[in-house]
């Protein structure tokens, strides 16, 4: 099992969000800043990987999270591909 570290957080009780919330929000921002895999961050907020995504499209966040190197990679990849069929 990989390291893990608590972090104890402090809410405004007037903000109505629940622990599982808080995890889910944590989890998106680590994803959408390429700080967690996808596996990773629906781990943390407690999904299974296709629920996750279902949260990611929710929040109009996309599940192909590439920087821009690996996007070009990619797409040299596909052009590739389509000249061989």
């Amino acid at each position: 099992m990989p390291s893990v570290r608590i972090i104890e957080i402090m809410v405004p009780a007037e903000v109505k969000l629940t622990e599982k919330e808080a995890k889910t929000i944590i989890a998106v921002e680590l994803y959408r800043e390429g700080r967690l895999t996808l596996k990773q961050a629906a781990e943390l907020a407690g999904y299974c990987l296709e629920d996750f995504m279902k949260e990611l499209s929710k929040r109009k966040i996309g599940i192909v999270n590439w920087d821009s190197s690996e996007l070009e990679e990619e797409l040299r990849n596909a052009e590739r591909l389509a000249r061989q069929l």
